[in-house]
């Protein structure tokens, strides 16, 4: 195997260490009377998920649900550890560009079909081919081919040497479809229950959307058999309702957990609250391409304007931590760089130098499908006043903030400053900066426009470093630059993944990816 780690990974298990302990707010507490186990379990998230296509996911709450029903060749184990899933064993050849893949055998589909090296070859099929317009396909932009070498054995063929191939192929999109279900549903796949077939632990059978999504476990899987028999998704988007609905057990388990609740339900008897170091940050992101925005000294100086711990002090206290650089610290190629502390005099002498002493009109969008994402939205509003921009906060729902990040050109998309989350789902650099900040024409991935020739060099650079150390640096430099010298956006602060259930459910796995899986999980 591949030993191409970025050098704080130790730091990484530590951080998990803690975040299994349960971080504050109450942790798992004392052990519920002996019961029998439901077979049952109930979720409830914000949102329901919008695919099932491992190949179309950029939502949490879809790969909340693609993690159970399928798997890829790699995985994330919960220290975040990348280790075997369909693949038994691995290896790089000397060129730097061929891996090699032994599969295992005996898996087979949820509809029964085997699962093989042709079935792998098949899946990267789909996704590479540019036709057919995949959403994950530039997550996959290093790959020349995919070629199965007999029945269990894959070989993989990069354009380049990819010092993040491991972490890519551990990606949830790198997961494993069903070749039969491929053929008979197209681009269907992933769209119904019955068009959705993995080799998880669990298989879709039945899918009402925004109200019921239901998974069943698979008998005698490979891996495991979960001791939960069916899991229930069922989407709550107002967070008080979600909470109330735990408190009154309707649901077991919920998410996105509202920050002013935390503290009473961390000390309820009947409720514990665990919160895990995360992948995720907040952040409100600039539309480049809208004047005075397109100035780097306008951004440097709106930055410089908010008081992120003040905000994190009296907005979302035991929920997140002010950010220090543009990756978060549990995410391989992350650099140190320090909070960014307000400073009003540097601001109010770079509007002037950028040609706007006396400030000027902006436009905030917001949702509240973030937590606290109005109030985040009002506090920016209130510290910018201070050195002479006026705010106008929008506030839309879900469907109509998406719309705004659907691939459009600049002249079609009014947004200027608006809220967004950050998170790479490989939980590496080269996934968490390139989509988002390299030059591209439309805002598919880069939602801001955000363009810097440097930037792009060095991005590109580190692509095609596979040392460790060369690696680090390459993404240090970069980090300067987007977060510091030329800025993409305001990094507000990094979340921590925060869930609540009830005292009955035990073995839940919150990942740092932001999501819960629930294969162990056991609900009295």
């Amino acid at each position: 195997m591949s030993n191409n780690r970025l050098p704080h990974a130790a730091t990484v298990v530590a951080l998990l260490a803690l975040a299994a302990a349960g971080i504050g707010c109450g942790g798992r507490g004392q052990a519920p009377e002996a019961t029998a186990p439901r077979d049952t379990l109930v979720f409830s998230a914000p949102a329901d998920a919008t695919t099932l296509d491992p190949h179309n996911t950029t939502d949490t709450e879809s790969d909340q649900v693609i993690g159970m029903v399928f798997e890829g060749l790699l995985g994330f184990d919960d220290q975040m550890n990348i280790v075997g899933r369909l693949a038994e064993r691995w290896n790089v050849e000397s060129d730097g560009i061929t891996w090699t893949f032994h599969l295992r055998r005996g898996v087979t589909f949820h509809d029964g079909s085997p699962f093989n090296a042709e079935a792998v070859r098949v899946s990267f099929a789909r996704v590479l081919d540019p036709a057919q317009k995949h959403k994950r396909l530039s997550l996959f932009v290093m790959l020349d081919r995919v070629e199965a070498v007999d029945d269990f054995t894959v070989r993989f063929v990069t354009k380049y040497p990819f010092g993040a191939f491991e972490p890519t192929i551990a990606h949830i999109s790198s997961t494993i479809l069903s070749p039969a279900a491929m053929a008979t549903h197209g681009a269907a796949f992933g769209t119904t229950a019955t068009s959705t077939v993995g080799t998880g632990p669990y298989r879709v059978i039945s899918w009402k959307r925004d109200q019921e999504l239901v998974l069943e476990r698979v008998e005698q899987h490979w891996r495991l058999t979960p001791p939960t028999r069916r899991i229930v998704y069922r989407p709550i988007p107002e967070g008080a309702a979600r909470v109330l609905a735990l408190e009154a057990g309707d649901v077991d388990v919920i998410s996105r957990v509202p920050p002013p609740e935390l503290d009473r339900l961390g000390a309820s008897p009947a409720i514990a609250v665990t919160k895990t170091v995360s992948i995720g940050a907040q952040q409100f992101r600039f539309n480049v391409t809208k004047p005075p925005l397109n100035d780097r000294r306008v951004r440097q100086a709106i930055s410089l304007a908010i008081d992120r711990r003040a905000i994190v002090d009296q907005l979302v206290q035991g929920f997140a931590t002010p950010s220090t650089s543009a990756l978060t610290p549990i995410m391989r190629g992350y650099a140190p760089l320090g909070e960014i502390a307000r400073d009003l005099e540097k601001a109010r002498q770079l509007l002037a130098e950028a040609g706007h002493p006396n400030g000027f009109p902006l436009k905030i969008a917001t949702t509240p499908r973030y937590p606290m994402g109005v109030e985040l939205a009002e506090a920016i509003a209130a510290q910018l006043r201070d050195v002479g921009i006026v705010s106008t906060i929008q506030v839309h729902d879900w469907a109509t903030m998406v719309q705004f990040w659907a691939g459009l050109p600049p002249e079609k998309n009014p947004q200027e400053l608006f809220i967004m989350g950050a998170g790479a789902s490989t939980a590496d650099a080269d996934w968490g900066l390139r989509p988002i900040f390299q030059t591209a024409p439309t805002n598919e991935n880069n939602y801001g426009y955000y363009s810097n020739a440097e930037f792009d060099d060095v991005i590109t650079a580190a692509m095609r470093e596979t040392d460790a150390a060369r690696r680090q640096a390459l993404y240090r430099r970069a980090q300067e630059i987007v977060y510091l010298e030329d800025p993409g956006a305001i990094w507000m602060y990094d979340n921590y993944y925060v869930i609540a259930s009830r005292r009955g459910v035990s073995d839940l796995s919150p990942s740092a990816l932001g999501v819960v899986t629930f294969e162990r999980a056991v609900v009295r």
